[in-house]
């Protein structure tokens, strides 16, 4: 693990160097020592270890009681500051996520650690992803630390907070407080910072879907819209409820969308050569560079670069072929 030492430690080590450095060079200067002699002696001097008579000259002496004086008090100085960081770094956890967060690139910031805030993460971790989760209440944040989560505590609508959570480097943000007012801010405070970032958003009355994407949101979730159909599909098409909401746990693996950035490497291949190498996916659609959306495209369509396929199928099979692009 890679060490970030605090300023202070470092100068104090710097301090240490230098005396040790004066210490030897003076002893050999003064007394005409040997070099191994003299460190041998500074060392002896700085540690208060204690040693025999050396022989000293009366101004071998002077210099060894100003080494003690100064030298012993930067010692001294610098183990203190070097204990502190080392206690900082065990005791403080927001050291240690902000070194994890560090190290991160292209992951993916949640704001909000309530149901719908957690379910976000489990899906995305599922899928083998990077979180980095913002929530004010302490109790959420530690909970979601001891699961494995890199955590901060604090007010997500803040340039602060979200600039600590690596969004130079993230690849989405999703703002899932249950305010909607709070999540408007989250989107405003992303999009004026990092205007290229993905943006999803939680919407918790029908009448705030169209302010988040004012706000700049990308995509706008209202639990209760997703929540009320998922129901009604259940109470009058309970298959297309199960394979499509989940509904019920117990009727086996649900149906799965996925969505796959065509490679240049198969640009020129028809959608039927990718239902030969996959014929346990469904191309749903396909959307080209342009923007113009295809629905269940025909065999013959020609995939050019740009396109983005959007697939359906078994949890396994859209895994899969989303890990290895689309299969040769």
């Amino acid at each position: 693990m890679q060490l970030h030492m605090a300023p202070t430690v470092r100068r104090s080590l710097l301090v240490c160097c230098a005396v040790v450095v004066i210490g030897t060079g003076g002893y050999s200067w003064i007394e005409g020592w040997a070099i191994w002699d003299s460190l041998f002696f500074t060392l002896v001097t700085l540690t208060t270890v204690g040693y025999g008579d050396y022989g000293l000259s009366e101004t071998g002496e002077r210099f060894t009681a100003v080494l003690m004086i100064g030298g012993i008090g930067s010692v001294s100085y610098a183990v203190s500051q070097f204990i502190q960081y080392a206690t900082s770094r065990a005791i403080h956890p927001e050291i240690q996520m902000q070194q994890k967060i560090e190290k991160l690139q292209g992951h993916h910031i949640v704001c909000g650690l309530g149901r719908t805030g957690l379910r976000v993460i489990s899906r995305l971790r599922e899928e083998g992803l990077e979180v980095v989760a913002i929530d004010q209440n302490e109790s959420l944040v530690d909970r979601a630390r001891n699961d494995g989560v890199i955590a901060l505590c604090g007010d997500a609508t803040m340039d602060r907070l979200l600039l600590l959570a690596g969004i130079d480097r993230a690849d989405s943000v999703a703002a899932a407080t249950s305010s909607d007012s709070a999540n408007a801010m989250i989107c405003l405070t992303a999009r004026a910072l990092i205007p290229e970032i993905k943006i999803a958003a939680r919407a918790e009355g029908e009448e705030s879907v169209r302010k988040l994407r004012r706000a700049g949101a990308d995509a706008v979730v209202s639990p209760a819209r997703y929540g009320g159909d998922g129901i009604a599909e259940s109470m009058i098409h309970p298959e297309v409820a199960n394979l499509v909401f989940g509904v019920n746990e117990d009727c086996g693996e649900s149906l799965r969308f996925g969505e796959i950035s065509v490679p240049e490497s198969n640009c020129g291949r028809t959608v039927g050569e990718v239902y030969m190498s996959n014929p346990r996916i469904v191309i749903v659609a396909i959307r080209s560079a342009d923007g113009d959306l295809m629905m269940r495209p025909c065999p013959e369509r020609i995939l050019n670069s740009g396109d983005v396929l959007v697939i359906a199928g078994a949890s396994m099979e859209v895994g899969r072929m989303s890990s290895n692009r689309i299969a040769a």
